[in-house]
């Protein structure tokens, strides 16, 4: 009996050295995906003790490799998104195109909202939808990380009519002026064109296609015309359904949402700039860029809200920050999550 115990105890302790031995598991779907896990769960450990991220979701090849939510955030957290309102607003346009509802892309400011013009407004009459989306109407105006622009916009009482009003002083298409007022012309011209609020249209045609249920917060000026480029509300869920969908060519579980026309055309660099090393250019409302050879396109918000897509390696990260957190001003929290996103977590991936 002694013989036997004795023989089943070296057993026991074979067992639990070589269990202890084994590497640590932490993301069970990354080896699978090429993904080096350990290198994902430091990089999930720098989000959670630096602080300021809310959610964390990393997908490849149709499989959630992590979802973390930080703080009081929860899967069903709604969130504002800021600047990838933006995104969104592009998308629309899209489905609008694909409906026939919007046929060209080069049509006019004052196509659509002529009763909205003043006869001096001669410059931005000619404008056209395509020049808006691409953030290349001509507008005297800068907002990235200098805000007194934006936030005289955001005091306005009439946002549209202010947009309207901002000077142009290069050629329209010529150069690239990240411009929030012209996504409030384009939400103006949505309307027109469609007979809907871009709040309503996304309901019906991407929300409910893309599983969301539920209300989705959209603020709206005193023309009742949504914010174009802010004020939308999402779930980190509802950010990586977005970027399925836009890596899946407008194509969401079997269901095309927006043409892959569309998609193609929206996330190929429509102007080229050098100033910014986290892009290298724009398309319509999405920014895009390279690096190491790996083609890319993001929604990108203020204080750290984004949806990157990577298409030739079929990875999606979304990532949603915590606005005036209490660790640092926002700016360099969008600073440091993007650095997470196109650092830490793009290193991991095989």
């Amino acid at each position: 009996m002694k013989k036997n115990s004795g023989i089943f105890f070296l057993l026991t302790i074979v067992v639990i050295s070589w269990a202890c031995s084994k590497e640590k598991v932490y993301y069970p779907a990354a080896s699978t995906n090429n993904i080096n896990d350990e290198a994902l769960h430091n990089a999930v450990m720098k989000a959670s003790s630096e602080g300021g991220i809310l959610s964390l979701i990393v997908f490849r090849n149709n499989d959630i490799i992590a979802e973390e939510y930080f703080g009081d955030n929860t899967p069903t957290t709604y969130h504002p998104v800021k600047s990838v309102t933006k995104t969104v607003t592009g998308i629309l346009f899209g489905i609008a195109k694909d409906k026939g509802l919007i046929t060209n892309l080069d049509a006019t400011v004052d196509d659509y909202l002529s009763e909205y013009l003043r006869p001096e407004d001669t410059l931005i009459a000619k404008v056209t939808i395509r020049q808006l989306l691409t953030m290349t109407g001509g507008f005297d105006w800068f907002e990235l990380g200098i805000w007194d622009q934006y936030n005289e916009w955001a005091q306005a009482n009439d946002h549209l009519t202010y947009a309207l009003q901002v000077p142009i002083i290069d050629t329209p298409g010529s150069v690239f002026a990240y411009t929030t007022p012209g996504c409030q012309i384009l939400s103006a011209i949505f309307t027109v064109a469609t007979g809907e609020k871009l709040e309503d249209f996304a309901w019906d045609h991407l929300f409910q296609e893309l599983g969301m249920i539920g209300e989705r917060p959209w603020g709206e000026d005193i023309h009742d015309f949504n914010y174009g480029g802010v004020t939308l509300n999402l779930t980190a869920k509802d950010m990586l359904a977005i970027g399925r969908m836009l890596l899946n060519n407008g194509n969401y579980y079997g269901k095309q949402v927006v043409s892959s026309e569309w998609i193609s055309e929206s996330t190929t660099t429509a102007i080229s700039f050098e100033e910014y090393y986290f892009s290298t250019g724009y398309s319509y409302l999405l920014w895009t860029g390279e690096k190491e050879g790996v083609y890319y396109y993001f929604a990108n918000g203020y204080g750290g809200q984004f949806i990157f897509v990577y298409p030739s390696l079929n990875l999606i990260i979304v990532a949603q920050s915590e606005l005036n957190n209490p660790y640092r001003p926002s700016g360099t929290q969008w600073y440091n999550t993007i650095c997470l996103i196109m650092e830490d977590i793009f290193d991991c991936v095989e």
